[in-house]
């Protein structure tokens, strides 16, 4: 193949980026405008055309599958695999090799763990707990994004300790300095360590660097604008000699400040290589010319954005249609009913989804699909690997590939039961502390010194002397199934669940026979099986990075909708407070993020768009009339319809003016289902509905410090921090904090369990207690 004829499937910029090769290169790459086309275009055309060899690239991204993906079309367009020497991965993957290579400069040993969240947790629960830092004056994942959002900034525990300044900062630097502590001795690295140890290894390493530097030169990152600090000290080391770094990335779809990501960094991409080419991807390839309008519309507001315009080939295309209901039943009444009807015409329930700001929403929608036996799935559920009992044999396959993990240990010790109680497990931690040694090394000691009961010690004896025994067969080369099944047989795990008929012991059961055929996947796409590359593979898996091909409704959260794409979305809850969300706005400063959001929602749509919102919503015991979300009013009125194809459910607003739209509603006219309204611009004058509550305004709730800033006191309340509540909405959820409003009112700050924070009046919360304490 030629040249001319491997670029051809290019449109003239797509080319442009894939031939320039040498020096920095930014690609602002809009939404459905084909990035990954580019840089799988790029890769393979820097080893066919350029004589780069395959170790000559270092290509990351941000998940499993956007890497999976990008490998299998690069050997698509060579015809063959150009073989393992080849980098295009996660940043944790890349860096978690390197480590296992080069760890050993900075004090790390080629089989180091890596902890996942749960482990993170469990290991911060146990500093808190040496410090007498109780769950309730701060949650222990509070402190796990503190510690995060450090070693994001590539702050060390020394350096956060050395800025703290309140008290609580302090405390927080003490749980910090502990953790880091907790990792060294289980020969740990937690995600942010992965990147944070590669960087430290370069700045202590010239040679290394300059190895790496010499290895990889061509440096690709796609979704830039995700990138935190660290990532970006990370790939500015390794281009800062040859400067072949091309970073592919939108600044209209950065929607992950709350984890790290820095939007400066693509932002200011031209400040850091002054001598880069700008190339920008505006052909959209996804959505229809009506789509794209309404979302070059509200975008251009952003004062954060290098600038550009989508467009398409494909003209026209259904106006995005705004419904306005009553309330949030009748909303999702009209959603599921129409995608019963588009499901009619042809359209697979898989190919539609409905996307709302917060997990909260999905209720009245789930409740509308089952009632019409419309399959549906949400997005975000409980993750195969963080079930409770995959958690347990990947612990006990922890142990045998690493028996220093005393995080692995002790979640499995008395997994299924031995008869050790929490005293005598405190009494070895306590034990392993005083010497500075793993739990698993600390089990002998005790035998030594006899601190623990005789029959304490017996059990913990037995129960190493089974992982040695495990550990025989592993030196014996046996495979990873083998070693699987005799934990489960030695252990009698399946047993320890209970009656076998149980449909919660089937479902777990389930579960761990498909953890073993995943083992035997692993083992049959690799030639050389070995333990610790599973356990590696197993928890760098992303949570969504497989959907399944199930043919339902996917219901999710517009976080989780970045990267997708459906032929009919639905976008709810289009209201303020929700949508911009109100906390969202005051953590950030300025609602761009937020509106940024509402352009991945909108630019996920390929044929057919539903905006929708309530006039009343029952939210924190009362109802509620929100006021239509400011998007809406960005919105210029022309690019949206009120009708659907069967002249049914018509909904819109009145009283707009030339600026967008106003604030009242139309007056209703009679129909059989559904309220309709008049349409201004089908010459309906603003009409004001006679009696309509005026939306009651509300001052911000300021976000509390973890630590610091403790609420003004109010009148007495009935509730407490810390303890547990039910909400007839939200659910069940945790009282944070409990603040003075205004006049005589008491604010509750409550985390729900769903992973919303509300702030609600008590005296119109109607809450239950679940419990007298924490």
């Amino acid at each position: 193949m030629t040249r001319e004829e491997f670029l051809s499937p290019l449109n003239p910029p797509q080319r442009e980026a894939v031939e320039t090769v040498e020096g920095p290169l930014l690609v602002i790459a809009g939404a459905g405008s084909g990035k990954t086309r580019v840089i799988t275009y790029r890769v393979a055309y820097l080893l066919r055309f350029c004589g780069a060899g395959p170790w000559n690239i270092f290509a990351v991204t941000f998940t499993n599958k956007a890497a999976g993906e990008m490998r299998r079309r690069v050997v698509d367009l060579l015809g063959t695999d150009p073989g393992a020497g080849l980098q295009v991965s996660t940043f944790h993957s890349a860096c978690a090799r390197l480590l296992r290579r080069e760890g050993h400069q900075i004090g790390l040993s080629p089989h180091f763990t890596i902890c996942d969240d749960s482990d993170q947790t469990a290991i911060i629960k146990d500093c808190m707990k040496s410090l007498q830092i109780e769950p309730e004056e701060v949650r222990p994942a509070a402190i796990l994004n503190i510690i995060s959002q450090a070693k994001m900034r590539m702050l060390t525990a020394a350096d956060f300790a050395a800025s703290a300044e309140t008290p609580g900062e302090k405390r927080a630097a003490d749980v910090f300095q502990l953790y880091q502590k907790r990792l060294g001795e289980n020969d740990a690295v937690d995600f942010d360590d992965l990147i944070n140890c590669v960087v430290r290894l370069f700045d202590e390493s010239p040679d290394t660097l300059a190895e790496y530097q010499r290895r990889w030169r061509y440096v690709l990152v796609d979704e830039y604008q995700d990138t935190n600090h660290a990532q970006y000290r990370l790939v500015e080391a390794l281009a800062r000699q040859h400067r072949n770094l091309c970073v592919v990335g939108d600044e209209d779809q950065s929607i992950y400040s709350w984890r790290g990501a820095e939007i400066t960094n693509l932002l200011e991409f031209q400040k850091h290589f002054p001598e880069a080419r700008v190339i920008r991807l505006e052909q959209n390839y996804r959505s229809t010319q009506a789509v794209l309008a309404v979302a070059n519309s509200f975008i251009a507001r952003n004062t954060q954005r290098l600038g550009k315009n989508l467009w398409t080939a494909r003209a026209g295309g259904h106006k995005p249609v705004l419904t306005v209901a009553w309330d949030a039943n009748e909303e999702a009444r009209i959603a599921a009913e129409r995608i019963g009807a588009h499901h009619a015409d042809g359209v697979a329930y898989r190919d539609m989804a409905v996307f709302y700001r917060a997990n909260a929403l999905s209720r009245p929608f789930e409740d509308q699909l089952r009632e019409r036996n419309i399959p549906y799935r949400v997005i975000g559920g409980i993750r195969f690997y963080d079930r409770a009992e995959i958690k347990d044999l990947l612990a006990y396959l922890q142990l045998i590939e690493n028996p220093s993990n005393s995080i692995a240990l002790l979640r499995v010790i008395n997994r299924p039961r031995r008869g050790l109680g929490e005293k005598s497990v405190g009494l070895l931690q306590r034990l392993a502390d005083q010497y500075g040694l793993s739990c698993y090394d600390a089990i002998l000691k005790a035998g030594e010194e006899k601190s623990l009961p005789k029959a304490a010690c017996e059990k913990m004896f037995a129960f190493r002397e089974q992982i040695e025994a495990w550990r025989a067969r592993r030196a014996q080369r046996q495979s990873i199934s083998d070693l699987y099944r005799a934990v489960l047989e030695d252990t009698k795990y399946v047993e320890s669940l209970g009656d076998p008929k149980d449909f919660e012991v089937v479902a777990r059961t389930e579960n761990i026979e498909e953890l073993s055929a995943a083992i035997a996947e692993f083992e049959q796409e690799r030639r050389s099986a070995e333990l610790g590359d599973f356990l590696e593979t197993i928890t760098l898996k992303a949570s969504v990075d497989e959907l399944g091909e199930d043919d339902a409704v996917s219901l999710m959260t517009l976080h989780c909708a970045k990267g997708l794409e459906y032929r009919v979305v639905f976008l709810a809850a289009l209201e303020e407070p929700i949508f911009p969300s109100a906390l969202a706005v005051e953590a950030q400063g300025d609602d761009e993020e937020e509106r940024r959001l509402f352009y991945v929602g909108v630019t996920r749509a390929m044929e057919r768009l539903y905006l929708s919102r309530a006039q009343s919503r029952h939210r924190f015991g009362e109802t509620k009339y929100n006021p239509e979300s400011r998007f809406l009013r960005e919105i210029p009125p022309e690019l949206l319809d009120v009708d659907d194809e069967d002249r049914r459910s018509l909904y819109a607003r009145a009283g707009q003016d030339r600026s967008g739209w106003g604030g009242g509603l139309g007056r209703p006219r009679a129909s059989a289902r559904y309220r309709e309204f008049d349409s201004p611009w089908k010459g309906g004058g603003a009409r004001r509905a006679t009696g309509a509550a005026s939306p009651p305004r509300h001052k911000p709730v300021a976000r509390v410090s973890a630590f610091d800033q403790p609420a003004p006191r109010g009148p007495r309340s009935a509730f407490h921090k810390g303890q547990r509540v039910r909400h007839a909405v939200l659910g069940e959820g945790k009282i944070r904090d409990i603040e003075s409003a205004r006049g005589a009112n008491t604010l509750l700050i409550i985390d729900f369990d769903s992973g919303e924070t509300v702030a609600m009046a008590e005296r119109i919360a109607n809450l239950k207690t679940l419990d007298s304490d924490a």
